[in-house]
């Protein structure tokens, strides 16, 4: 990525609201050449013209609905829960979408069982286990190439389609795995785009926070704002490149995570550690020391090893 795209996409995740689409889209230029960092239009049009598709059957319900059994209605989040993708630039190009957005009074069951249809069903959106290990499963251009990701991708598809017609709808990050509310917070049914769309009642959802080792609660289902969706994204590529030993793509996931309005300190150390590794001591050095500075009070013991690896990193360049 040229320090142009890495500059709009800083831009675009720090604007209000963050235009989800386009963010991944400049995240996906980062890890393919092929992808054209400056203009998402290709990116966008692909998710238009799966909107442009599952109209008639939201069209379809909206005076006939029926499907999806009833769960449980929601309750509100916490103060500052966001929801999926929002409008922005570039979200309807030729116009053609304008009468699309006229499905926001839906039933919630009606609108996920025609997304679940649209999506799942005729468009094959879903994933497997072995799209855990392909990057590929975590950049947007592809998932949209073919129709195979993680929860989270597929997730952002859902989001982003239901946001260009209308429907309201938010991710819920799960431990492990990312699913999708279709309506408010208040009244809502849960979907799971890696299977295909398939409803999860709340009991579904507390046995999956369950399996990952965490006891469940109400918290675990309040909407996650765009910035936790791409933190999410680009922490599931650096486990990916740490666990494959591919530094470079987890060094350009660390960086384009420090570009996120909030990031953890420990993000500076480990692009300094990457840094060394691929033999830029100074910079690295610079990381590191500044990772010390910055948690020296809370972290006396994690600063001073950061030290003591800046001044070996420095004593390379002799």
């Amino acid at each position: 990525m040229s320090a142009r795209s890495r500059s709009r996409f800083a831009e675009v995740v720090r604007r209000e609201p963050v235009d989800l689409a386009v963010a991944c889209h400049l995240l996906a230029a980062e890890a393919d050449a092929t992808v054209d960092a400056t203009d998402p239009a290709a990116t966008l049009g692909a998710l238009d013209a799966l909107a442009v598709r599952a109209r008639p059957l939201l069209a379809a319900r909206a005076t006939a609905a029926r499907g999806f059994p009833r769960v449980e209605r929601g309750t509100p989040p916490p103060a500052g829960g966001a929801g999926g993708g929002q409008p922005g630039a570039g979200a309807d190009p030729v116009g053609r979408l304008g009468e699309l957005r006229r499905f926001g009074a839906l039933d919630p069951r009606a609108a996920a069982e025609a997304l679940h249809e649209a999506l799942g069903l005729d468009a094959g959106f879903a994933g497997s286990a072995d799209d855990y290990d392909d990057v590929r499963s975590s950049l947007l251009p592809d998932v949209l190439r073919r129709r195979r990701g993680l929860p989270i991708l597929l997730s952002v598809v859902w989001l982003e389609v239901a946001q260009r017609l209308g429907v309201a709808a938010y991710p819920v990050g799960l431990p492990g795995h990312v699913v999708v509310a279709v309506g408010s917070p208040e009244d809502y049914v849960l979907v799971d785009p890696f299977a295909a769309g398939r409803l999860l009642t709340i009991h579904d959802a507390a046995a999956k926070v369950r399996a990952a080792g965490v006891a469940f609660s109400r918290a675990h289902l309040a909407p996650m704002s765009p910035g936790d969706v791409l933190s999410r994204i680009l922490g599931n590529i650096r486990i990916l490149a740490a666990r494959s030993d591919t530094p470079r793509t987890r060094l350009w996931a660390v960086e384009l995570s420090l570009l996120l309005p909030h990031h953890p300190a420990n993000l500076r150390r480990e692009r300094g550690e990457l840094r060394v590794r691929l033999g830029d001591f100074l910079g690295g050095a610079t990381d590191l020391t500044t990772f010390a500075d910055t948690v020296a009070e809370v972290e006396p013991a994690a600063a001073a090893a950061a030290r003591q690896a800046a001044a070996a990193a420095r004593a390379r360049l002799n």
